[in-house]
């Protein structure tokens, strides 16, 4: 018997694994939204430094990992914006200051669960925001299934081959 894949906390111990998690989610994931050209220049180093920012102090990022056997095969994230509004210039989301800042699983484990166990980790059944690529169909049907909707917030990134996107919120969520 296989031992089922894990989610905890991230820690220290992660960085390097986290950093390539990161670029290789990226590729998969924005494949046919951004040129091969950008995405086969997506630099490790420069998730590397961002994952140490993260974890490699003393009070370390809201951050949750997916594990199969000892590998890192995804991640979630989450963080209070500060006030007022995101740091993008938005006027605040009607869900509050929690925002789900990103949500990777590598392709080949998309599909067993660990993407609502990641999220369910990170949030629980708190309100929040977040933003997600607008022709990301497939994340978008996903955080739906999790009380997501659409709220008329949307940006382009312009470092990102001005990729557009938008902005789902839910309230706290209520189960029976």
């Amino acid at each position: 018997m296989e031992p089922t894949p894990a989610v905890r906390r991230a820690g220290a111990r992660d960085i390097e694994q986290l950093a390539q998690v990161h670029v290789r989610c990226w590729q998969e994931t924005y494949r046919g939204m951004l040129s091969d050209a950008f995405l086969a220049a997506v630099d490790p180093a420069d998730r590397l430094r961002l994952w140490r920012h993260l974890l490699d102090r003393p009070e370390p990022a809201e951050v949750w990992v997916a594990c199969d056997g000892g590998t890192v095969v995804g991640f979630a994230g989450v963080r209070l914006l500060p006030a007022p509004g995101s740091p993008e210039g938005h006027p605040p989301p009607s869900s509050g200051d929690l925002e789900l800042w990103g949500l990777y699983l590598l392709a080949s484990h998309q599909g067993l669960g660990l993407g609502r166990r990641l999220l369910t980790a990170a949030l629980g059944t708190k309100a929040a925001s977040l933003w997600v690529a607008a022709g990301n169909g497939r994340a978008i049907g996903f955080y739906r299934r999790f009380g997501f909707e659409p709220d008329g917030a949307r940006d382009i990134l312009p470092d990102w081959e001005d990729l557009p996107e938008i902005r789902m919120v839910r309230p706290v969520q209520r189960f029976p």
